[in-house]
């Protein structure tokens, strides 16, 4: 074997080492998190159960990681981790809103499209397993008591998961999240989560398609009666409440309507 064949197979097997090293190190520190979250979940009174549920292991098998955890030791190896770039944990008192005003790092966008890919997982072992569609609320969490349920049927769930895969595909590419287009985050907390959601935007013809033929439902539709009967001035009323319903800020069921005639009197 000349110098140059050695000096590539040298080089090719520290790429090797480097890459089991660097996995090694993953695991390790995926170890020490995952003994964290459940030690400290045990402590905070969530049951064995369904820690066990979720962690996917036996009741006994949990109760053992709990009771051999150092609580103190793995917080502060956590801290560390966090130090070192590793994924902050979601916070039991936070929201699930926080991640609709961006983040950061461009490695915690990456966690957060783990998440809603498990999730999609959720809603496909849902239909699976249940009789009935999973249902999600397309409005953020500080909207409540507001909401806006929609059915999650297979054909959204695999829009969702695109979603995620072009997001993703730039994210790996990205060196900062100033740098994003596609998988930019809305302004709008309301407008992200419609994105995440893959919700396309409603338009009034599309609106007006759709109820003529009967596909959609509207709690205005409904008060209403037929919308086959509704003139275009009431269609364009019952999309304006659509829109508010769905969160627009800018929609007005009572402001200007184009297809009404307004008679003044002099």
């Amino acid at each position: 074997m000349d110098i140059t064949a050695w000096r590539r197979t040298f080089r090719r097997e520290q790429r090797l080492r480097r890459r089991v090293r660097r996995a090694a190190w993953r695991l390790k520190q995926a170890e020490t998190e995952y003994a964290w979250s459940i030690a400290t979940a045990k402590a905070e009174g969530l049951s064995v159960r369904k820690i066990a549920e979720e962690a996917g292991k036996s009741p006994s098998r949990v109760q053992q990681v709990a009771n051999a955890a150092d609580i103190d030791a793995l917080d502060a190896a956590m801290a560390e981790l966090r130090l070192a770039g590793w994924s902050t944990p979601e916070d039991p008192d936070g929201s699930d809103d926080e991640e609709l005003d961006g983040r950061d790092l461009v490695g915690e966008r990456l966690a957060d499209e783990a998440r809603w890919l498990l999730l999609c997982a959720a809603w496909v072992e849902h239909h699976d397993q249940k009789q009935w569609p999973p249902v999600v609320d397309m409005r953020p969490d500080a909207d409540d008591p507001h909401s806006y349920n929609v059915v999650l049927y297979l054909p959204r769930i695999a829009a969702v998961m695109r979603r995620i895969a072009y997001d993703v595909d730039e994210l790996a590419r990205a060196r900062t999240v100033e740098e994003l287009d596609q998988a930019a985050v809305a302004d709008d907390r309301r407008a992200e989560r419609r994105r995440r959601l893959a919700e396309e935007e409603l338009t009034f013809a599309a609106f007006h398609r759709r109820i003529r033929a009967g596909e959609v439902t509207s709690r205005y539709v409904a008060w209403r009666g037929s919308p086959r009967s509704m003139s275009e001035a009431e269609l364009w009323r019952a999309y304006q409440h659509e829109l508010a319903e769905r969160g627009y800020e800018d929609a007005d069921p009572w402001g200007f309507n184009p297809f009404e005639r307004y008679h003044h009197r002099f």
